[in-house]
């Protein structure tokens, strides 16, 4: 801890705590400089659990957990309305086949 090799602890949650949520990635592309923006109404939505910039067609990778398929429909439509958001596509995990942090 001393040399930062180690930066904090977490808790990870077993499969008992994530069964029953439906769990998505979301490609985001966005306008240029609304980059800021984006990152701050997606920090107030808590199914957003994750986001990752990326490289090649999209800006922003999304993950998100949501208790139903309509909670996962209101949040998508949340991030699609967003001012500075070009399009998005979001791709449902149905099972996990591999799971190296585990």
């Amino acid at each position: 801890e001393t040399t930062g090799v180690i930066a904090g602890y977490t808790v990870k949650l077993g499969e008992a705590a994530r069964q029953g949520r439906i769990r998505a990635s979301v490609l985001l592309s966005i306008e240029p400089r609304a980059q800021a923006n984006i990152l701050t109404r997606l920090r107030a939505i808590p199914e957003v659990e994750k986001v990752h910039t990326t490289s090649g067609r999209v800006d922003f990778l999304l993950q998100v957990s949501a208790t139903s398929t309509s909670v996962l429909d209101t949040i998508l439509d949340q991030i699609g309305e967003m001012t500075g958001v070009k399009g998005s596509e979001s791709l449902i995990h149905l099972s996990t086949k591999i799971d190296r942090t585990a």
